[in-house]
């Protein structure tokens, strides 16, 4: 492959495409955990714009319904008479109409960021219509198989929850008639022992979740499948390769916590500042008992604004895992296909 020009420290870019060689040859050789975390977080950095600008899209009504009730909720925040009320109501109304609208939005981020990637890769211009256009056919196939996966996803974690919950009580008691009067003993103990379980318990949910993270990239890439044959699709990528599919899912919810760890408390440190600048002027404690809903009501906008900046790094590693894994398969060369746009990829 013919190379042009550099990009960044080590990534190296090809002329007249977006798909960016790393040190790791991305989409020609399989690849680590390390790796496709490595090569999303550098690919969404290279191309931010048109990445970030699907997430706005997909995001800019939840924002734009959030700041509309945040202008009446601050006044009914200052109102002196009936106003809190008020205020829980049009939180609770935002709430419901925004609902159906936040169930579908995921599912077409993730699908919109998964054509981009293919458009990217022959020099597609990305716009809405452009997206749109490719997502329609298999909208409701999409729809219909996450809605599927998010209720086995639901029940299986459901189950695991309970399980979770009744060792840790056993563990309470436990070490409650073991450590007698000694509470230093008691901390010791009941660390150990969750930290004991807890790790297979997380081992265990991604073993499961493997099978219905790639099931966008499949619904949206492969046109053979539909919302129930995706799903026996994925167990065909994923049984060969279920210790790699596992650690790979294990090491992505480790960088979307660090993300998210990292992006709440920018959100929290934002919202102490604006408290504490109007704690100047009032009382503190009135002020968070006055405008607590419009408060609230704020840090759910900067959310959704932190939201946008996030995701798509973290599909971006669904969308490599995927590829990863039709190539460890198929011996399939991702790039080569997807510069020639062949149908299934």
């Amino acid at each position: 492959m013919e190379t042009h020009a550099q990009s960044g420290d080590w990534r190296v870019t090809t002329l007249g495409t977006a798909i960016l060689q790393s040190r790791f040859r991305t989409l020609t050789r399989p690849a680590t955990p390390f790796e496709l975390m490595d090569d999303a977080v550098s690919y969404y950095r290279e191309n931010f714009r048109p990445l970030f600008n699907i997430s706005l899209w997909v995001y800019l009504i939840p924002i734009v319904v959030t700041i509309l009730l945040l202008i009446p909720m601050v006044f009914l925040d200052a109102s002196t008479t009936g106003g809190f009320f008020a205020a829980i109501a049009l939180d609770y109304l935002g709430l419901f109409l925004l609902f159906p609208y936040l169930v579908v939005a995921p599912m077409v981020h993730a699908a919109f960021t998964t054509l981009a990637f293919r458009m990217l890769a022959v020099g597609e211009p990305i716009t809405l219509r452009a997206l749109w256009a490719r997502l329609k056919p298999r909208f409701w196939h999409l729809i219909a198989n996450q809605l599927l996966a998010a209720l086995a996803l639901g029940g299986i974690y459901f189950v695991l929850g309970v399980g979770y919950f009744l060792l840790v009580l056993a563990i309470v008691f436990g070490v409650a008639a073991l450590a007698g009067g000694s509470p230093t003993l008691a901390i010791v103990l009941t660390s150990i022992l969750l930290l004991v379980i807890t790790i297979p318990t997380l081992v265990l949910a991604a073993m499961v979740t493997v099978w219905f993270v790639i099931l966008p990239q499949i619904i949206v890439l492969e046109e053979r499948t539909d919302a129930i044959t995706a799903f026996s699709r994925a167990v065909e990528l994923v049984r060969p390769n279920l210790r790699h599919a596992t650690l790979s899912c294990l090491a992505f919810w480790g960088v979307y916590a660090v993300f998210s760890i990292a992006v709440i408390s920018l959100v929290g440190i934002l919202l102490a500042i604006v408290v504490g600048v109007m704690s100047i002027y009032v009382n503190l404690e009135q002020l968070l008992e006055r405008w607590s809903l419009t408060l609230n009501q704020l840090y759910e906008l900067l959310s959704y604004v932190a939201y946008m900046l996030v995701m798509p790094a973290m599909y971006l590693t669904s969308i490599l895992l995927y590829f990863d894994l039709r190539y460890r398969n198929e011996g399939l060369d991702i790039y080569e296909a997807l510069q020639r746009g062949e149908a299934g990829v």
